[in-house]
């Protein structure tokens, strides 16, 4: 027998969720899967077709489609029919962005169309949780320090754009169609499973091939000036959940540590962490065109709603990410 979806006020109220998550198969949407399936929760997740394997999901609850494929995604609606959507999916890295802002549109703001539109299709008492990025704030002045929900946006990418116009577009589609919509604009995230695309995941690479013997003993970096709100990526979900059950619809909600930490700390700190005596060196590959020399963010409000804050220490998630990296094969360390 079929089981029937909960309503919203039943996701809300605590009880088991059966949610569907986008981008289920990225760093995140993994992280996700597994919080959400520990806690009983019921969950469906939509990847590309070429997708490995989740952890938390069963066989027959991993659907597949292209994000901006606006058939495809109903149809994948329609088979979860979720209480919950977690729209995770997306371009995430920022450089790719600067190389195909093209592509960024497409995924970022097409998808977003695509999965609104199937959920209004398909699921329209389905709770949404669209999520952002707080780099769509972008250019931020000292005065304007910490970060609320209640600052302009002044994006520095065409990933920053992208994120920012998805944004706008979910408001745009729960108060035009009556959606239950609620916005997440998490900060920087970081811990266990991360691509090496991102900075902590990178130094942490390099340094564990160090330590194997895999490469010189010297570390490339880009700007190590740059003071940046970061948490682990295991708090940041667990908010993702509180939204979705305590975020008032309609609503957007910083997610982050309020802490800033300059890169170089950071830098210091995983090399301290992995006893690993590096060189440091600059190189011009991994310098951005534009960057914001100080981003902190306040979620007070996300607080407010729910209770939720950062639980783990940054020292932890700093050797969690190292530990993760030692279990690696050689192969991912080059």
């Amino acid at each position: 027998m079929p089981i029937s979806p909960l309503c919203a006020a039943d996701t809300r109220s605590g009880r088991r969720m059966r949610a569907l998550i986008t981008g289920a198969a990225g760093f995140a949407g993994r992280h996700l899967a597994m919080h959400l399936a520990r806690q009983g929760d019921e969950v469906f997740g939509l990847t590309r077709a070429t997708a490995p394997p989740i952890a938390g999901l069963a066989a027959d609850h991993l659907l597949h489609a292209e994000i901006a494929d606006g058939a495809a995604v109903a149809q994948a609606v329609a088979a979860a029919r979720p209480a919950v959507l977690f729209h995770l999916a997306g371009l995430t890295f920022v450089p790719r962005s600067h190389d195909d802002p093209t592509a960024a549109v497409r995924t970022n703001v097409l998808g977003t169309i695509a999965v609104l539109a199937g959920v209004r299709q398909q699921a329209p008492r389905c709770r949404v949780v669209v999520v952002g990025s707080g780099d769509a704030y972008g250019r931020i002045e000292p005065a304007e320090l910490p970060i609320t929900e209640s600052c302009c946006w002044r994006p520095l990418s065409p990933y920053a754009a992208s994120k920012a116009a998805a944004d706008l577009v979910a408001y745009q589609w729960g108060q035009a169609y009556g959606l239950d919509i609620v916005r997440l604009r998490p900060f920087n995230h970081t811990g266990p499973g991360q691509r090496p695309d991102f900075v902590c995941a990178d130094f942490a690479r390099q340094l564990i091939a160090i330590e194997r013997g895999l490469r010189p003993a010297r570390l490339t970096v880009g700007n190590l000036e740059a003071v940046r709100d970061f948490s682990d990526v295991r708090d940041i979900v667990a908010g993702y959940e509180l939204a979705a059950r305590q975020g008032v619809s309609g609503e957007a909600y910083n997610l982050c540590s309020g802490v800033g930490r300059p890169i170089r700390a950071i830098l210091d700190e995983l090399i301290e962490l992995s006893g690993v005596r590096v060189e440091v060196t600059v190189a011009a590959d991994k310098l951005r065109p534009v960057e914001v020399p100080r981003v902190v963010g306040s979620a007070e409000k996300l607080h407010a709603a729910t209770g939720w804050r950062v639980a783990i220490p940054w020292q932890q998630t700093l050797a969690d990410l190292l530990a993760d990296w030692r279990a690696r094969p050689a192969a991912q360390l080059s």
